[in-house]
């Protein structure tokens, strides 16, 4: 996979040139309150503060179903089967990244990993198998993969001269803990707080250290993110699930984004809902949207 170098913000910063570039204009900080509808057709937007914002031709919309039709969608009739679907929306565990800057580069005790860029440190099958089920539990594994990424190995632009940064992430944990697998760490009322966050960090980095030993001594700065830290970044995370709503079997392929909706065709014609929750799902890779303008540029919207 392609990286933009200088980090994933050169990338949305290029995407917002390439659309300022052919007369766009990129909004931020006003969030879309309703999208208006009338004589069954999309016609705006009203954001938080009032003001509206009309649609030539459609309303793309990068939301999950739950926040369509039981918020944006509030005010218009949709089928009572996919506002009843939209409300049982189920959302998966959390993640949480931690991101170091370091006054050196890792040094793994299998030198073959130093340039590896991305790495994932787990304790086999079983010890995977046990992270997960631990999660399912509510409770923080004692053992999680984690997956380990140097940016700076392959783009020595993210970091003075000498120095590097480092994240490392690990899917499936609670977003409300209810407990420690390992019995160390006080959840408290299963908040997300700054204790928690390093506490647990502190047992992620204890175990990055066994396989890159100088990783411990070489930290400058640490930033945690935790479930609670996504939810309020975005709605389209629930309650911190990085993925956007689950993707067991029964909320997948074709029934994604709801069982009655298995599309990017929204029960407003001129309305489309692309992102995480449409297929081909999570990641960076643009499927969606993709998908959208085709349908768009060939007249279909």
């Amino acid at each position: 996979m392609a990286t933009a170098e200088g980090g994933s913000e050169s990338l949305a910063r290029a995407l917002v040139r390439l659309i300022e570039d052919h007369g766009g204009v990129i909004l931020t900080g006003c969030a879309v309150e309703r999208i208006l509808v009338q004589d069954g057709k999309a016609v705006g937007v009203r954001v938080e503060g009032g003001e509206e914002y009309r649609a030539g031709r459609a309303v793309v919309a990068s939301t999950n179903p739950d926040q369509l039709y039981l918020r944006l969608l509030a005010d218009v009739e949709v089928p009572a089967n996919l506002r009843r679907e939209a409300s049982r929306y189920r959302y998966g565990r959390g993640c949480v990244q931690i991101h170091l800057a370091l006054s050196e580069p890792p040094c793994f005790a299998d030198d073959r990993l130093d340039t590896a860029g991305l790495v994932h440190l787990t304790p086999g099958l079983s010890g995977l198998g046990m992270h997960v089920q631990e999660a399912l539990s509510g409770m923080l594994p004692r053992e999680p993969t984690i997956s380990f990424d140097v940016p700076t190995g392959i783009d020595p632009s993210r970091a003075p001269e000498g120095k590097a940064v480092a994240r490392v992430q690990i899917l499936e944990v609670p977003c409300r803990p209810r407990g420690d697998a390992a019995g160390r760490i006080e959840v408290g009322d299963g908040t997300w707080n700054e204790d928690l966050k390093r506490c647990f960090a502190d047992r992620v980095i204890e175990i990055v250290g066994r396989h890159a030993p100088n990783l411990p001594g070489a930290i400058l700065g640490c930033h945690v993110i935790s479930p609670g830290d996504l939810a309020r970044f975005s709605p389209n995370q629930g309650p911190g699930d990085p993925y956007g709503g689950s993707h067991d079997l029964a909320q997948s392929y074709l029934f994604r984004p709801l069982p009655s909706q298995p599309s990017h065709r929204t029960a407003v014609p001129n309305v489309y809902l692309l992102g995480a929750a449409t297929w081909p799902g999570h990641g960076v890779n643009g499927g969606s949207g993709y998908i959208v303008a085709q349908g768009l540029l060939k007249g279909q919207g």
